[in-house]
């Protein structure tokens, strides 16, 4: 048992080292641009936060804007709300997909289609961004063409509650991680809550008809099977950040998790193992300590948890990381160590569920 705690603590100082420490520093920006952009926001029944993430999206400072407003068969004054708002700015304009299967694919391509520009911006109905320059932030390394693919951060909004602070904790142990990983040349993933790509990458692709029977994957699958580490940016730094509505209970959080987990099982084989040597290692680090804890070598387990925890807090208090987990709005500080770390042992009991999910193949949406 020894043994396997050296294994997995080493592999873990690997991971935090070298995957999670520098996963949001080092990313290029690139100069400011002027070229056109389009922003594609899908929505179904928002009509309580669709004017307030438009809105945001109309303030945004760039020279040559359009904001595609994708009306996936809402029910309710969604839509009414949107052709008034649309009616004092030009460059909003409302489209509707003809046909809609679970997910947002169909109308996710309904808005690539009727974008009329080569650089397709990526938002949700539920994000704002952080500051008035964020297009021009996630679309220079598009402009510049040195890349064709941008992954972008999406922090969940900060809340009173323990739920709030669990949905913080495991969005940025997210971001570290496919973020951490697209550093090192291996881009498996990108959240559709803030992500570009140009349009001939998205043609290239053959837009999402390769998972089109799967409702999820819209971001992650596309990226997973079409990224390439020589053509993939990462933005990085708050300016280019969305803030994310979180979830308000538990049942729709776990709801959420199922949904976007069901496709990792999807994701290329070497995705696939090398996630696995993440989580596998994580929970064996806690279990392995936890049983030499009851044995005379005690002392050992106790040394280990130290070593780790020190690489754990120093990724969390150092910025960006302190801001992203607070919510865009942690300054660079963050406060409860002693429950960071315990939410740290607990994400081993969460690889299970996330095993769960990846296996379910969920395909109502």
């Amino acid at each position: 048992m020894l043994l396997l705690l050296l294994v997995a603590t080493a592999v873990q100082l690997l991971v935090w080292g070298f995957i999670f420490l520098p996963a949001l520093s080092g990313s290029v920006s690139g100069a400011p641009h002027e070229r056109p952009v389009s922003i594609v926001v899908c929505f179904r029944n928002e009509a309580a936060r669709i004017v307030d993430c438009l809105t945001a999206l109309l303030a945004q400072e760039h020279a040559e804007l359009e904001i595609i407003a994708v009306d996936d068969h809402s029910d309710d004054e969604t839509a009414d709300l949107i052709q008034q708002l649309a009616a004092d700015h030009p460059q909003l304009r409302m489209v509707r997909p003809d046909f809609s299967r679970p997910g947002k694919k169909d109308a996710l391509s309904t808005g690539i289609a009727a974008a009329r520009h080569p650089l397709l911006l990526l938002t949700d109905a539920d994000c704002r961004p952080v500051g008035t320059d964020w297009v021009t932030r996630m679309t220079a390394p598009l402009a510049a063409e040195t890349a064709d693919t941008v992954l972008g951060c999406s922090p969940y909004r900060r809340t009173p509650g323990v739920l709030n602070f669990w949905q913080r904790f495991e969005a940025t142990q997210t971001v570290l991680q496919y973020q951490g990983l697209a550093r090192l040349g291996l881009p498996y993933m990108g959240v559709g809550r803030n992500l570009a790509y140009t349009r001939e990458f998205f043609t290239a692709a053959d837009g999402f008809t390769e998972h089109l029977s799967l409702p999820g994957g819209d971001d992650d699958l596309l990226i997973n099977r079409h990224a390439t580490p020589t053509r993939t940016a990462r933005a990085t730094q708050p300016g280019s950040w969305t803030v994310s509505e979180p979830s308000v209970s538990w049942e729709n959080y776990i709801y959420r998790k199922v949904r976007h987990q069901s496709v990792g099982f999807h994701y290329r084989r070497r995705h696939q193992l090398l996630l696995s040597a993440i989580a596998l290692s994580h929970g064996l680090f806690y279990l392995g300590g936890l049983v030499l804890l009851l044995t005379p070598v005690w002392s050992w387990a106790l040394a280990l948890y130290g070593l780790r925890a020190v690489l754990v807090v120093a990724t969390y208090v150092r910025a960006p990381v302190a801001d992203f987990l607070g919510g865009a709005a942690g300054a660079g500080k963050v406060g409860r160590i002693p429950a960071l770390l315990v939410a740290d042992a607990l994400y081993s009991f969460y690889y299970l569920f996330l095993l769960f999910a990846t296996f379910s193949d969920r395909r109502s949406w």
